[in-house]
């Protein structure tokens, strides 16, 4: 992430550089005064689209007012398209705080990442975006476990009703269920191979459910 306090010490030292007022700065880029002391105290950032303007404003670059170079931000800002390229997982930290949504999509397609990476991303893309980050990883037989803290119940209920139809695990899924689909499926498995099948399910079910789990094993087994 970037050290908001630092890059707001720079601007700060350019503007003065500059013999410019707060104000003037803010005139010149059509913005509030209090955006650029907000700045320049560090409690934010400027906007992805400020930072060339700004640069041109002090006469410097855009990496002497963030402090070095990241990739990403050079891409979007001069409209370099990222389709096929890797970036590290620093950069993608950093920028994505300051990119939209649209520009993180485009980083995103046709981009194999990590999952650790690809989580850097998901908190600032839309939900139909994400959906169709995780038809796409199940497509290529691929871990989703880093997407479904972002899933809706109802995404997360197709795709187990899914898994459960091919016969494949549901364990993945089980912390985000409601507890009403996690009683439907560990009765299921109960019934499929007794109580060795629900153990997964058991703290994630009410109480009540689980003692009459117990009370059916009970009946099979006296």
């Amino acid at each position: 992430m970037f050290d908001t306090t630092q890059i707001g010490k720079r601007i700060s030292e350019f503007r003065k550089a500059k013999n410019m007022t707060q104000y003037e700065l803010a005139d010149k880029l059509s913005i509030s005064f209090q955006a650029v002391s907000n700045w320049e105290r560090g409690n934010s950032m400027p906007d992805i689209s400020k930072l060339p303007e700004l640069a041109e404003i002090f006469g410097v670059t855009i990496d002497d007012i963030i402090g070095h170079t990241n990739t990403v931000l050079q891409d979007v800002i001069s409209s370099q398209s990222p389709k096929g390229k890797e970036y590290s997982e620093t950069e993608i930290s950093e920028a994505a705080h300051l990119l939209k949504p649209s520009q993180i999509e485009d980083i995103l397609k046709n981009t194999d990442y990590h999952p650790r990476v690809l989580s850097t991303f998901l908190p600032f893309l839309s939900d139909n975006t994400i959906e169709e980050i995780a038809d796409e990883q199940i497509k290529n037989r691929k871990n989703i476990a880093v997407l479904l803290p972002f899933l809706s119940y109802e995404k997360i209920e197709e795709l187990v009703r899914i898994a459960a139809e091919n016969g494949e695990s549901i364990t993945m899924f089980i912390p985000f269920l409601e507890e009403s689909t996690v009683k439907t499926y560990a009765f299921e498995a109960f019934e499929h191979g007794g109580m060795s099948e629900v153990s997964e399910f058991l703290p994630f079910m009410k109480e009540a459910d689980v003692l009459e789990l117990l009370r059916l094993a009970s009946q099979k087994n006296s």
